[in-house]
């Protein structure tokens, strides 16, 4: 399965071979790895470029290492929140915009909405409705709500049992709520959001698919628009300091 490495970045070597193993499904997650003595002398690597090699594999998500006797090296199922954090990560460098992630939102949500109010079961309507209350409750207490928000938005995704929309959903989402972090929009703006919310969800208990859409969609220009009034407002003010992830849209 394995091959003896070349020399020349000898662990990432080590962690494509591991990767692609796993990807074509000659490892599966509960997999164990061979001992550490026999990797060593399949890979002809030193011990420390091979455990090198698997704290990297461990980072992405792909292993978990256990030490001790009966330790060693297990294949894991990469989930979700490994992902999105990878994703993360390079997006983290590539200047993304309050406008980027509308523009993706646009595309996906409004489409994820109308899925949810055509398809979303009883039970899962229900963790909808009590996620919504908890924002309620929540923002009532004076307390950051962004939790719930991000998870009301989560379950609609879920609706569409599409592992990519999810993904793709649940990033954005993320992002979004560091941008949140940044900018602190005050209690107007989480006013606004439940506002919509209340019109979102409405809209499928009532099974009314396009207007669902409709909501969604107009619920995330609102966001944008908010969000965009606020950077201006700061930057102009000269608190509008960019970061890593880019707060600002070029004028």
């Amino acid at each position: 399965m394995f091959d003896e490495v070349q020399q020349k970045k000898v662990a990432l070597d080590i962690v494509r071979q591991v990767r692609e193993a796993i990807l074509a499904g000659k490892l599966r997650a509960g997999d164990r790895l061979p001992a550490e003595k026999e990797l060593v002398s399949t890979f002809a690597v030193s011990k420390h470029t091979l455990r090198e090699a698997l704290r990297a594999l461990e980072a992405m998500g792909f292993l978990a290492i256990r030490k001790g006797s009966g330790g060693g090296a297990t294949i894991l199922e990469v989930d979700m929140k490994t992902t999105r954090d990878s994703i993360a990560n390079f997006l983290h460098f590539q200047n993304v915009s309050v406008l980027d992630l509308s523009q993706v939102r646009k595309f996906i949500e409004p489409q994820l909405t109308r899925l949810a109010a055509e398809h979303l079961s009883p039970d899962a309507l229900e963790r909808l409705v009590r996620t919504h209350r908890l924002c309620h409750d929540t923002l009532a207490r004076g307390e950051n709500v962004a939790k719930y928000e991000i998870d009301f938005h989560r379950l609609l995704a879920e609706a569409s049992g599409n592992p990519a929309c999810l993904l793709i959903q649940d990033f954005v989402n993320n992002l979004l709520g560091d941008i949140k972090g940044h900018l602190r929009p005050g209690l107007s703006f989480s006013k606004q959001v439940l506002a919509a919310h209340d019109r979102i969800l409405d809209a499928i208990q009532a099974r009314d698919a396009e207007r669902a859409e409709q909501e969604m969609f107009r619920h995330v220009c609102e966001v944008e628009e908010a969000l965009e009034a606020i950077r201006k407002q700061k930057r102009k003010a000269g608190k509008g300091r960019r970061t890593p992830l880019d707060l600002s849209s070029e004028e």
